[in-house]
């Protein structure tokens, strides 16, 4: 069983934001493709059927009213009406309708995800190129077919702060993707698959818990229950980096949230994750993420 409570502190300082530009019903013949963009990008079939399509993937994988798509790392895809689909001779001469209910008619609300610094985030390194949520034969179904009924609900009746509001809606779908991906799949690496191992997640559970501790990785074994070598071993091998490695940061992502959120002294936010000076928090901290905290600071998503 996955540690509830880690995943739950990652989760929590994976700073984004998610915004649609994108909802409409169509019918006719059409193609969705927002490759190229440099973004994360999600698809949500609010109702219809349509068909997903992938480079590596020789059919089309069909989409049907709930399903969700999330490309972490601007993967190439394009969702069209057909299910035989070449890039040159498909004509997009899309009919835009009032209503899914229309016979044929395909609901579409796209959008991105902003994230900050999504290359040093382990769910975003565990997660694979392509997230695929069902709409139905999942155990979050009830409560994603109530969100994409508020979302739908907020794009068909645009009221005053609308925007907002599916903009906010549109960030809880990412975390619905990511519980899932733990739900549908067994990852084998990354934090997501560091959080199903016993004995590695009792040691992110030390780390996370008591970030300031000054941790080696015998302490860490110990708090694993296991002795140092095949402790070692088995946190490289789940997570593609040394245990202190992971330690170190950790601490800056946990820095740099506090760093963004603005209401800490830089002492302060140093003793928090394990420095006693200024001076050696910052030598860290631009060791670590290649920037000084001030900019950090400075920098919002």
């Amino acid at each position: 069983m996955i540690n509830a409570d880690v995943l739950s502190s990652v989760l929590r300082l994976l700073r984004f934001k998610a915004s649609v530009f994108f909802h409409a019903s169509y019918c006719g013949s059409w193609v969705i493709d927002t490759s190229g963009s440099g973004r994360s990008t999600f698809h949500l079939i609010a109702g219809g059927n349509c068909f997903l399509h992938l480079p590596d993937e020789e059919k089309a994988i069909p989409l049907h009213t709930g399903d969700l798509i999330v490309f972490p790392r601007d993967s190439k895809h394009s969702i069209t009406d057909v299910e035989i689909y070449n890039e040159d001779e498909h004509v997009s001469n899309p009919i835009e309708v009032d209503s899914c209910d229309v016979d044929g008619a395909t609901a579409l609300i796209c959008g991105y995800f902003d994230f900050d610094d999504p290359r040093r985030n382990p769910v975003i390194n565990a997660l694979p190129d392509t997230v695929i949520v069902k709409g139905s034969g999942n155990v979050i179904e009830p409560r994603l077919q109530i969100l994409i009924d508020l979302m739908k609900s907020e794009t068909d009746n645009s009221v005053t702060g609308s925007d907002v509001v599916i903009d906010k809606l549109s960030e809880i779908l990412f975390i619905y993707a990511v519980r899932s991906h733990i739900n549908d799949s067994a990852p084998q690496s990354g934090i997501l698959a560091a959080l199903t191992d016993t004995q590695v997640s009792r040691a992110l559970t030390a780390i996370h818990d008591n970030p300031a501790e000054a941790w080696t990785v015998e302490k860490l074994a110990m708090e694993a229950g296991i002795s140092r070598a095949p402790f070692s071993a088995r946190f490289s091998e789940l997570l593609g980096k040394p245990p202190m490695t992971y330690v170190g940061e950790w601490r800056m992502q946990l820095a740099n949230a506090e760093l963004k959120e603005g209401k800490k002294s830089m002492l302060e936010i140093a003793e928090l994750v394990g420095y006693s000076s200024e001076v050696a928090f910052r030598k860290a901290f631009k060791q670590i993420t290649g920037i000084t905290p001030g900019v950090a600071r400075n920098t919002l998503l």
